[in-house]
């Protein structure tokens, strides 16, 4: 019952974000925008796309750069495999499959480079802020973007705070131990299970930490962070393309709250492939420039479709390569829960 339950309410919190996409939109207006782009910006579109995945796998290898020696030959198709697998699947399922491929190829710790796979996400939030806040106090100074500016300021910063203090002063085994030392009072019965569950969480909080292993390390961090901004340069020039191959006469800073704002709505929960948040978040960047709504849905229409269709093919191309189907993948995530539980 409980997952058709949060199927039903991912349905829904779709469905009302799919309505306030085409509420008042004038679908012949949509069309005759989304037949007059030009055709050059959009095949320069999928070029630019493969360039900012192919960051996002020179940031995962310089994360995990002490503990294994990915190739970037390796690492930029398997980020490119887990971006799309982020949009076709949920519970971000691409960050998994890449922590459970890597740990498997290379033999390593899966819960490491989960923990390195989530740190990327702060680092993400983090560019993210600073794009945001550059627009907003340079460029527009709007309500709405201050109150999401500071919504990510407390969510990103709060993180990387976290993600420091833990690497830097990790007390998961001592905290462990003592609540071991404390619990010696306890009948036999309930002892043995209590004194495994807590052995599992030592192991796993530690191994999860130990991904963070990178600010440790300011010259790789300082590298990292270059190539995480490199990423969402590249995302805002992917935007700024297919603005202008609709001849939209707006200024480059409209990127940087489409970026954002597509950042913060992806965190709300949908159904696959982020439709509705999506565009609503396009719309609303587009609504501080006062531009038409309908070139704002034409845009994130004709963008995220580039961006499915080149992800999904090289998606294709590295399954084949390396023998991998979605069962497969099913199948190895579901293990490694089993482990978990085990």
């Amino acid at each position: 019952m409980k997952p058709l339950l949060k199927n039903l309410c991912l349905i829904l919190i779709t469905a009302i974000f799919i309505y306030l996409v085409f509420v008042n939109i004038d679908f012949k207006q949509l069309l005759i925008t989304i037949k007059n782009i030009d055709i050059p910006y959009l095949l320069i579109l999928p070029i630019s796309i493969i360039i900012s995945l192919s960051f996002r796998g020179l940031c995962f290898k310089l994360l995990i750069s002490k503990s294994v020696n990915i190739p970037l030959k390796v690492s930029a198709p398997l980020c490119i495999t887990g971006a799309a697998l982020n949009i076709f699947l949920p519970a971000r399922a691409g960050d998994i499959f890449r922590a459970i491929y890597t740990g498997n190829k290379f033999k390593t710790d899966k819960i490491k480079i989960l923990g390195t796979v989530m740190l990327e996400r702060v680092f993400d939030g983090i560019i993210i802020l600073s794009f945001l806040l550059l627009g907003i106090f340079i460029y527009n100074k709007n309500p709405l973007a201050q109150k999401l500016s500071l919504l990510s300021a407390l969510v990103f910063v709060g993180a990387f705070l976290f993600a420091f203090i833990a690497v830097k002063y990790n007390k998961i085994h001592s905290i462990c131990s003592f609540i071991e030392q404390k619990s010696s009072f306890l009948p036999e019965k309930i002892k043995h299970p209590f004194y495994s569950f807590l052995h599992f969480t030592n192991k796993t909080c530690n191994s999860f930490i130990d991904g963070f292993e990178v600010l440790k390390y300011p010259k790789t961090l300082f590298m990292s962070l270059l190539s995480f901004l490199a990423i969402w340069l590249f995302e805002c020039l992917n935007f700024y393309i297919i603005i202008q191959g609709f001849h939209c006469n707006v200024n480059w800073s409209v990127t940087l709250f489409i970026i954002s704002f597509i950042a913060l709505a992806c965190m709300i929960p949908s159904a696959s492939i982020f439709i509705g948040p999506y565009q609503y978040a396009v719309i609303a960047a587009f609504n501080i420039y006062h531009l038409p709504k309908e070139t704002a849905l034409a845009v994130s229409l004709v963008e995220q479709s580039v961006v499915i269709i080149t992800t999904a093919v090289i998606s294709i191309i590295f399954f084949l390569k390396n023998n991998i189907n979605l069962k497969d993948i099913n199948e190895n995530i579901k293990n490694e829960g089993k482990n978990c539980e085990n």
